[in-house]
């Protein structure tokens, strides 16, 4: 069995997806089905799962830990840490429950097998993962050169010059991508605009999950422009063919790991504020 931790909802469902896809037997226990958290750990316990995905925030939670974990530690043969990155308090998105981490191995098997995947770890950050996983890591490190990317920066400082561009420009960029602003207002109001101006386009701001299921599966199908995103969806989405990313402010995080690098697809990603 494999134990994979991963920090977002949205990130779960498509690895999810992407397991049923391949034949596998995937589990999720979340915030957003807190109804079936009993079945579920049925079928971990009983051992009818290939694959369960966790928020690091369950996975901490002392109830699960004595009443599933315990029971399944020996049959786990994998640990997969997604964003791991989020280990390190220099991580851009420094989650103080992936720290627990360390404390959760103690429970599994000692020749366990750990896989952390990252595309944003600078040296610090590193450090902070040899200190938790220990010495013996192997670092895998992939070419940061991506032909397919093209980056630019757009000073615009007042709101409505960020939002003329945005209905100059969009029309010009094909398929579709995601707009990520600083908080709820402004997706909303970069939203609303652009409806204004005759564009397919979506608030994504930590909607129900039924909501965020819509949402994304409208951008996966490419049935919007664009979602007007938080950091709801700040780790990006799973998407082969996504287009652009755009940044109405200037964020902590430039998010382009989730553009994948495929050479029929030129993806944009524009930067402004």
């Amino acid at each position: 069995m494999t134990l994979l931790i991963s920090p977002l909802l949205a990130l779960m469902r498509n690895q999810i997806a992407a397991a049923k896809r391949m034949g596998l037997r995937a589990v999720s226990i979340n915030s957003e089905n807190t109804d079936d958290w009993k079945q579920i750990e049925q079928e971990i316990i009983s051992g009818r799962v290939d694959i369960v995905l966790i928020s690091p925030e369950r996975l901490a939670n002392q109830n699960f830990i004595n009443n599933v974990l315990s029971q399944i530690a020996g049959n786990i043969g994998l640990l997969v840490i997604d964003e791991a990155h989020c280990i390190s308090d220099w991580g851009h998105d420094f989650r103080p429950d992936y720290r627990l981490i360390e404390r959760i191995i103690k429970y599994l098997p000692p020749n366990l097998r750990v896989l952390a995947t990252t595309a944003t770890a600078n040296q610090r950050v590193m450090d902070d993962l040899i200190a938790i996983l220990g010495p013996n890591i192997e670092v895998s490190r992939g070419d940061l050169n991506r032909p397919s990317l093209t980056l630019q920066t757009i000073k615009l400082p007042s709101q409505i010059e960020r939002l003329a561009w945005l209905a100059e420009q969009l029309p010009h960029l094909q398929g579709s991508g995601i707009i990520y602003t600083l908080t709820v207002r402004d997706a909303n109001q970069v939203t609303d605009w652009l409806k204004l101006q005759g564009f397919d386009v979506e608030a994504y701001t930590g909607e129900s999950g039924d909501k965020r299921i819509e949402l994304e599966d409208k951008l996966l199908n490419n049935q919007v422009k664009a979602l007007v995103a938080t950091t709801a969806l700040g780790m990006g989405y799973d998407k082969p063919d996504l287009s652009f990313i755009i940044k109405c402010q200037i964020l902590l995080l430039l998010i382009i790991n989730k553009l994948d690098e495929q050479e029929e697809h030129y993806h944009t990603l524009m930067v402004y504020y």
